[in-house]
């Protein structure tokens, strides 16, 4: 048997140990491109945003930022929403923007989702940053995973025309009210002066109503209608007794057209001038516009066992595909970009931040402000007062059939007087026809 001496084995022990460390530098942060003393490749990521802005907008919000805060990466904008036609030429995204977390569902549909759990882990992103109700509702449409980060809240106020209100010697309407209230104060604001018929309130866009309560029509374990479910049956009761006690406001809703009342964008209430409130999204840059039109915002109505809840955020929010090449360079973008250096910037452009730090919203429409000295009478506050709803736990794949039938029901109760407890069953019958359509196509 070989004897080694001491000396011998020493030097094996330093070569073992020198070995070792340039086996774990060769498989560590610089393998992964993590050494911050090693230049990184340089890359292009495609990002995907084919919503509401155009190549100049992209660059200022998106690109420029994302360049000079990475001079390795190159952003390629890809501005179709057809996953199809991209599928088909191969020309797949690193990072997707969704407009909707609704719509999170065409890129699970697609395969291109990857669950960001294992990437919010490694690059160690703290998301108790981001308010919870937000994360939910994210969640609730990415199957219980984390397909996208919210990048920004949604907003919705109750907007109201000064003018009016002072018309008719009426008070101005006040932070957290409730539906009820609200609605009560819309009768008194509602009638003609002048040959000109003011309308109390528009409820623009209805499903607003059932979405803050977080109903669903469709059953998401049995993929039925919920309707007419002992359960449920109250909440939809709930929801069209307000429209129809707003309906039954004589001169609220133009019965030869409401369609154009209940399903428009916020128009009227500026053009025609003849609305006293508008509880919509907030439309706040559109409405300063005109330094002439006098109206203020307060807190979206609220339902009364609800206290201090506004509809569902439906916040943007931002993905990494499962097809990227180049997935920790790509959160490593979503993760500056929610940076509360960013999200202040972007507050003050009028786009609110989904984190839970009230410091960043204070400096909401800041820029618009300074552009615009008369926005700043707003009740601008008013826009965070709230918390968003969660909406549902989980949804039916089949849920986004009910929109229609909702609509519907509303056009029944409005322009034919139908009772509630009727508009319910023949929704709830139609509703059910649909879903065994949808199904047989499977």
């Amino acid at each position: 048997m070989k004897v080694f001496k001491w000396p011998t084995i020493t030097l094996l022990i330093f070569m073992s140990l020198l070995l070792a460390a340039c086996t774990s530098k060769t498989n560590g942060p610089e393998e992964s491109g993590e050494n911050e003393n090693v230049e990184p490749e340089p890359i292009t990521l495609k990002f995907l945003h084919a919503h509401g802005i155009d190549d100049e907008g992209f660059e200022k919000q998106y690109k420029n930022p994302i360049e000079d805060e990475f001079p390795y990466i190159t952003i390629e904008r890809i501005d179709t929403g057809d996953l199809d036609e991209l599928i088909a030429k191969g020309e797949m995204p690193d990072i997707y923007f969704v407009e909707n977390p609704v719509n999170i569902k065409n890129y699970i549909e697609s395969e291109l989702v990857l669950d960001l759990s294992d990437l919010i882990e490694k690059h160690d992103f703290d998301l108790n940053r981001i308010q919870p109700n937000i994360l939910s509702e994210h969640r609730t449409f990415s199957d219980g995973n984390l397909y996208t980060i919210p990048l920004s809240l949604g907003l919705t106020a109750l907007h109201y025309n000064k003018d009016i209100f002072d018309l008719f010697g009426v008070e101005y309407p006040t932070d957290h009210m409730t539906w009820d209230e609200v609605v009560s104060l819309a009768e008194k604001v509602t009638g003609e002066r002048e040959g000109v018929q003011y309308h109390g309130l528009q409820p623009a866009f209805p499903s607003i109503l059932y979405d803050q309560r977080g109903i669903t029509f469709v059953d998401p374990d049995t993929d039925e209608s919920r309707i007419m479910n002992d359960e449920f049956r109250e909440e939809f009761v709930k929801v069209l007794q307000t429209m129809e006690r707003l309906a039954s406001i004589p001169g609220n809703i133009p019965k030869e057209e409401s369609d154009a009342f209940l399903f428009e964008w916020g128009d009227q209430f500026i053009s025609g001038r003849n609305v006293a409130m508008l509880p919509l999204w907030q439309l706040i840059e559109w409405y300063t516009s005109d330094e002439t039109f006098n109206f203020d915002i307060v807190t979206y109505p609220e339902w009364e066992d609800l206290p201090g809840i506004t509809r569902p955020s439906k916040a943007f929010s931002l993905g990494v595909t499962a097809t990227s090449k180049y997935p920790d360079d790509a959160f490593k973008v979503i993760a500056y970009l929610l940076s509360d250096e960013k999200q202040i910037e972007w507050a003050k452009a009028g786009q609110a931040s989904a984190l839970n730090d009230s410091e960043i919203n204070k400096h909401l429409f800041e820029d618009l402000i300074e552009e615009r000295p008369h926005a700043s009478d707003l009740n601008i506050e008013a826009l965070t007062k709230q918390t968003p709803s969660a909406g549902s736990d989980h949804y039916s794949e089949y849920e986004h059939l009910a929109g229609g039938i909702y609509d519907n029901m509303v056009r029944e109760i409005v322009e034919e007087g139908k009772d509630i407890n009727t508009v319910l069953r023949e929704g709830d019958e139609a509703l059910t026809i649909l879903l065994e359509d949808e199904k047989a196509k499977k």
